[in-house]
């Protein structure tokens, strides 16, 4: 239907316009047009105006052909029927290929061009039927329709747009009867739903974005709208050209700049295309011919449309990428071979639609008006229109024999009518019609007469000529022809190949067809063999591809289900096609022993040779399109003749490669097995073409290359694999004539010499890289003696590295030896000591690890070699160390390992010293401690801690002055005693002796330790000894003495520091055992630990000299005195009746206390001590009134003791009155005993009390003083004998009151500072 509407609309109207101005060919630019929208616009004006339409009109009035039958074609369609009805939808909703979702888009196309032909019909014939028919269309779908969604909405509405402006156009501009308000109705719709939509341009293929602005440009000369106008014209402008390709655009295409491209290497991508020799390529031509017709039609509407608007396109640029886009695709519709270069050699002619029908605008604006000589274009504009030629009838005749596979009758039809079945139409009807199913036997006689020029009618069995196609009138058979579609004989990269016999031309294209349809290879084989001579390029053909394909599928693999086509087989290029030819050589899983080698040489092999296109290139083509970010490598030159290769064999070595890292073993087989692009069989068919000298030099080096560049890609590091490439390493050797590799395990510096610096300054990290291995300018895979050495030597490192249980492949040593820092060197070395699989206590294995390591180092190390010094220039995997760190390294190990013997051997009896003695000790403690670190538990005999242990003592004896040794052992003796407590410092997690040396203040574990650990308290002296231990391991708290100072001063204030502080942590420890104590409710012990192990130093008079000078410890001991005093002295069991020896005892504890706090902390002290005194008052209180109660009733009931007289009545009468004179004095005594005895003290009282008591030496803890310092209120310290007032109630001899006691101590702690405590003024200021 669109071919007729196109060929109604244009191809009628070329005969009324001819021969304007001619076309210019030089690149115009359309900016020179502006402004495009004319100062009134032409209507009818989109696409047809108003002259055209009368041609049109009086032609199909006259009846002249072909616009007769053109137009009765048009009715005859479904689009202009009468009874068809619209198919509006309010939104038409269209996915990729108007489907998923698909709602609406066939419909609104189909009304759109509906609405044409009907407006087309109504102009033509005048019939008003029509006219309402179109206005029905387009009114129902401006009522209806209100959004394009999906992802082709702009695509659908461009398609509709375009034809509703051209059908709106004829309508409105022609008196149909179309209302105003149905006309604004339809504008609304164009302005609203339609022109938003395409207006701003589209990304995707050109086809869209050009078919919008068709539409666009359409719908501003309906809507008047010069804006729209100029904005489709703008963007059409920018597409146009990055559309169809000139060579005056440059060595690629331009780039719309929608699409933001910016190098020639995105546009061949987008293109599809990389070599642009030829006008008129389009930028869909590799994608189909379908969709590149769109956009020529397009191009050329807006074209017409522009002319008609005023601004003539046809004779700018645009006219001529119009011209060469026809002319190009043209050809190949023609027929003619698509050559190699286009395409991949093959083009999409159909693209699954119809034919490329779109020629008539373009041919009669550019031939027709202006003289343009359009040969192919016109050929296919005729051929796509109707005639009337009576050869059709033997044309159908010749076709129908082909098909029934009537030959004798075919060949008797072609002898009859030579003429009309010229050979090559034979050839192709042959090769369109004929079964592929028929035996080559039947045919072959008819082509060699075809191949002779002369075909006779067949004698037997004679035949009755029969005139063709009697029953088909010239119409029908014009028609039947004109659907015809012969097959080219020539397919694109036969022709461009350079064969011109059209005779091999067809076996070649009849073979493949016969393999497509069949799959019957001996068949084609039968085809051809008659003719294998006739021409080079035939039998290079059979050889290069029958050949090997039928090794593939017949007789090397014949169980495989997977067959190849010839037609896919040709397709084969480059690296795809080794991978492909190779697929079946090796699967992983099959149990069958891979022929590789085989594969190569009888597959492989001829397919590279026989391949013309394939024959000979530069190994390196053109880097123009490598990646961006691929890795630049150095400058390659052009090389010399033996680097020219032939670009397959190049892929197959690329190939080995690659599958080297999959399976080195089958790889390296391969090597060993196939001698190299020399090595093919043809199979009897001999050699196509000689090497010459260089190039099989080149080849053979290049193989060589190979299998170095494969030692370096596996990634395997198994025994076997290096035995696998020593064994390709010693093969490449011997054809290259080189020198063969040392063996694996020969730990020699020979080869070294073979590596001179001007070889090892070429190589650089890059041709390590996998990309770069085959490289013709790589050093490393040179097949030399210098790659061949440095190779071995690499081999020989990752078999030691195997042995050391750190396996490496060659890739990872080499980019270590020679481009490693120092730090990769030092880690790689540790994680290899690390996981050296010999078991502990193994010296001499571990005495062999040291000299592998060593030459690793430096592989011209020898055994014997014992120099502690740097080698000048070592080359080697640990090179970038220096000797005496990888000498720790291997102490550390050999440590871990418990080779004590061996690790005090080498580096402390020994001559050579590899170790200075400094840096030796801190390893050996520093391995040490990390084993001391990573313990798990304490005890000296266990994990390790023992390892800790085994080393510091082995040690010992070289080291016997050594400080770090002393506070080390310190160190383990304290963890061992920790060891036999149970200490928990987070939930859950045991206590491990890291956690010691992590600990700011050891001695709070002591403390964590008396918490977790019931009665611990009662082992105050171990738990002494932890803590000193822990002091003298713990250097930082006091000052070092590394360097020590010469001078005695220093040295001894040293000495009573950490004296001092060994001293201060016996108090501490023995202060929270006390709190321990306490917690357990252990009083006796608390009071034991005060009385007898805290024993407060009192300050010194500041005029002596003799002591050292006061540390902040020493200062401390009191502070610590007084609180574990206190605390003992506050401390009240709940559940137990205090007894008065124990409220003695606490009142004991808290005098002292008094004595020895600070000033701030004495009230707090008072608080306590009065409430203890009140108990001990009540308690005393308590006890005499018991004593008198017992005394009392022992005095009334003296009579009824056993032996007692009852007293007569005088004596009871003379007692009572006696008791009667006697209570009330008796009472008096009693209470002012009780009053002297027990009444409340007050603070002078409680002073006075208390001096008395030191004077007689009555404290315990104290007896020894006789002068303690007092502070004055001028803060000034002062000596003073303390004031020894005496008690007046007490007598000589009398007993002392426990209270005086009590009171005694606690003078001693108020006598200076008891004034401020009572408001008394300061003495020396009341």
């Amino acid at each position: 239907m669109y071919h007729n509407l196109a060929f109604l609309s244009l191809a009628a109207a070329s005969l009324c316009f001819c021969c304007a101005s001619p076309i210019d060919d030089t690149e115009r630019t359309l900016n020179a047009l502006y402004p495009r929208a004319p100062a009134t616009f032409t209507h009818p004006g989109v696409l047809l105006n108003k002259a055209q339409l009368d041609f049109i009109k009086s032609k199909v009035a006259a009846g002249v052909q072909p616009w007769s039958n053109a137009y009765s074609a048009m009715l005859a369609d479904s689009l202009a029927s009468s009874t068809r009805q619209p198919s509006p939808f309010q939104t038409v909703a269209c996915g990729s290929s108007s489907m998923n979702p698909g709602d609406g888009c066939h419909e609104e196309r189909e009304d759109a061009l509906a609405a044409y032909a009907n407006a087309l019909a109504w102009y033509i014939s005048g019939i008003k039927s029509y006219a309402t028919k179109a206005i029905t269309y387009m009114n129902t779908w401006a009522k209806t329709i209100k959004d394009h969604t999906a992802s082709n909405a702009p695509l659908q509405t461009g398609w509709s747009g375009a034809s509703w402006a051209r059908a709106a156009e004829i309508i409105r501009y022609s008196n149909a009867g179309w209302s105003t308000t149905d006309i604004s109705a339809f504008e609304n719709m164009l302005r609203n739903v339609y022109l938003p939509e395409i207006i701003g341009g589209s990304k995707s293929n050109g086809n869209w974005e050009l078919v919008m602005m068709e539409a666009a440009q359409g719908i501003a000369v309906f809507l008047n709208d010069k804006s729209s106008y100029d904005k489709a014209m703008n963007i059409f402008a920018s597409r146009a050209p990055a559309y169809v390709y000139l060579t005056t655009d440059g060595s690629c295409p331009k780039s719309a700049p929608i699409n933001g491209f910016t190098t020639c290497s995105q546009v061949e991508d987008y293109w599809g295309q990389y070599s642009f020799p030829q006008n008129g390529i389009a930028q869909e031509t590799c994608r189909d011919f379908v969709h590149t017709g769109y956009s020529i039609s397009s191009m050329s509407h807006i074209a017409e449309t522009s002319k008609i608007q005023g601004s003539d396109l046809w004779t700018t640029a645009v006219g001529t990428r119009i011209r060469y886009a026809l002319g190009f695709h043209s050809q190949f519709e023609l027929g003619t071979a698509v050559p190699s270069w286009l395409c991949g050699g093959s083009v999409d002619l159909k693209g699954g639609r119809s034919d490329f029908e779109i020629t008539e605008v373009g041919y009669n604006a550019l031939h027709n008006r202006l003289g343009v000589a359009m040969t192919n274009t016109g050929t296919l504009t005729n051929q796509n229109r109707p005639d009337g030629i009576n050869r059709a009838r033997i044309i159908l005749e010749a076709v129908r024999l082909a098909s029934s596979t009537e030959v004798p009758s075919l060949q008797q039809l072609i002898a009859r009518e030579p003429e009309t079945l010229q050979p090559e139409l034979v050839l192709r009807i042959l090769l369109t019609y004929l079964p592929e199913s028929t035996e080559p036997a039947q045919y072959i006689s008819l082509l060699q007469q075809l191949a002779l020029g002369a075909v006779h009618e067949p004698s037997q069995p004679p035949l009755r000529y029969v005139q063709p196609g009697k029953e088909l009138s010239d119409a029908e058979a014009l028609h039947q022809v004109r659907n015809i579609h012969l097959l080219p004989i020539a397919e694109g990269q036969d022709a461009q190949a350079g064969c011109t016999d059209q005779l091999s031309l067809f076996l070649l294209h009849r073979a493949r067809r016969i393999d497509a349809e069949t799959g019957l290879i001996p068949e084609v084989q039968q085809l051809l063999e008659p003719f294998v001579d006739r021409d080079s390029y035939l039998r290079t053909w059979l050889i290069s591809n029958l050949l090997p394909l039928r090794r593939l599928d017949y007789e090397y693999y014949p169980q495989n289900d997977d067959v190849s086509t010839l037609e896919a087989f040709e397709k084969l290029e480059g690296r795809p096609a080794i991978d492909a030819l190779l697929s079946r050589s090796y699967r992983a899983g099959v149990p069958e022993k891979p022929q590789i080698a085989r594969d190569i040489r009888g597959i492989v092999g001829p397919w590279i040779y026989g391949g013309n296109s394939r024959k000979r290139r530069k190994m390196y083509h053109d880097q123009r399109r490598s990646s961006l970010t691929a890795p630049k490598l150095p400058e390659q030159s052009t090389g010399p003749p033996e680097d020219e290769v032939v670009a397959g064999w190049s892929d197959v070595n690329e190939w080995v490669l690659d599958f080297a890292t999959r399976d080195f073993i089958e790889a390296a087989d391969t090597i060993e097995q196939w001698d190299g692009p020399s090595d093919v069989d043809y199979d009897g068919y001999g050699d196509i073409e000689e090497l010459d000298d260089d190039l099989s030099r080149g080849l053979a080096k290049q193989y060589a290359r190979t299998g170095l560049a494969a030692i370096y890609a596996v990634t395997e590091t198994s025994h076997y694999i290096l035995e696998k490439s020593h064994g390709v390493l010693k093969k490449l050797a011997r054809q290259s004539d080189l020198s063969g590799p040392l063996e694996l395990d020969d730990l020699q510096a020979s080869s070294v010499l073979d590596l001179s610096q001007d070889y090892l300054d070429q190589l650089t990290e890059v041709y390590l890289l996998h990309n770069a291995l085959l490289r013709l300018d790589n050093p490393l895979t040179c097949p030399e003696q210098a790659s061949l050495s440095f190779t071995s030597l690499i081999l020989s490192s990752c078999l030691l590295c195997q042995k050391l249980a750190r396996p490496r492949n060659s890739r990872n040593l080499a980019t270590m030896a020679l481009f490693g820092r120092r730090e990769e060197h030092m880690e790689e070395l540790r994680k290899t000591l690390q996981k050296v699989p010999f078991r502990t206590r193994e010296e001499n294995a571990w005495a062999e690890v040291r000299q592998w390591v060593l030459w690793l180092r430096d592989w011209q190390y020898q055994a014997d070699d014992n120099a502690s010094h740097d080698r000048e220039g070592s080359l080697g995997v640990f090179c970038k160390i220096k000797r005496v760190d990888v000498e720790i390294e291997l102490l550390r190990a050999f440590l871990r390992a418990s080779c004590y013997s061996l690790a005090v051997n080498v580096y402390c009896t020994s001559g050579g010293h590899p170790i200075p003695d400094d840096i030796l000790e801190k390893t050996v403690l520093s391995v040490a401690m990390s084993f001391y670190d990573g313990a798990s538990n304490g005890n000296r005999t266990r994990g390790g801690i023992r390892k800790a242990s085994d080393i510091i003592t082995a040690f010992q004896s070289h080291f016997p002055k050594s400080e770090s040794f002393e506070e080390a052992n310190a160190l383990l003796a304290a963890t061992h005693s920790m060891s036999f407590y149970s200490l928990t410092l987070q939930h859950g997690v045991p206590f491990q002796p890291v956690n010691i040396r992590a600990t700011k203040d050891p001695l709070y574990l002591v403390g964590k330790i008396l918490e977790q650990n019931p009665r611990s308290y009662t082992k105050l002296d171990d738990l002494i000894d932890i803590g000193q231990n822990l002091i003298r391991a713990r250097p930082g708290l006091a000052p070092r003495r590394d360097p020590p100072s010469s001078k005695e001063t220093e040295q001894a204030a040293f000495t009573h520091t950490l004296d001092q502080q060994l001293s201060n942590s016996s108090r501490r420890i023995t202060s929270v055992s006390i709190e321990a104590a306490l917690s357990e409710n252990d009083f006796d012990t608390a009071y034991s630990y005060i009385v007898n192990r805290l024993s407060p130093t009192l300050p010194t008079s500041p005029t002596d000299t003799s002591a050292p000078p006061q540390t902040s410890e020493m200062t401390s001991e009191d502070d610590i005195s007084w609180r574990a005093a206190y605390l003992a002295g506050r401390f009240s069991p709940s559940r137990t009746t205090p007894t008065l020896h124990r409220l003695e005892q606490r009142l004991e504890l808290l005098s002292l206390s008094l004595l020895l706090a600070p000033s701030p902390s004495l009230p707090e002290i008072l608080n306590v001590w009065r409430a203890v005194e009140a108990d001990l008052t009540t308690l005393l209180a308590r006890e005499a009134a018991e004593e008198d109660q017992w005394n009392g009733k022992g005095d009334q009931h003296k009579s009824t003791l056993p032996g007692g007289f009852a007293p007569s009545a005088a004596e009871l009468n003379k007692d009572l009155d006696r008791a009667a004179n006697q209570r009330p004095r008796r009472l008096s005594r009693a209470t002012a005993s009780a009053a002297n005895e027990e009444a409340p003290m007050g603070l002078f009282d409680v002073a006075r009390g208390a001096a008395k008591a030191f004077s007689k030496n009555a404290f315990p803890l104290k007896a020894g003083a006789a002068r303690i310092t007092a502070s004055t209120g001028e803060g000034k310290a002062k000596e003073r004998p303390l004031s020894m007032g005496s008690d007046s109630g007490s007598e000589k001899g009398e007993r002392i009151r426990k209270r005086d006691l009590v009171a005694n101590a606690v003078t001693g702690g108020l006598a200076s500072g008891i004034g401020w405590v009572i408001g008394a003024p300061p003495q020396g200021k009341s």
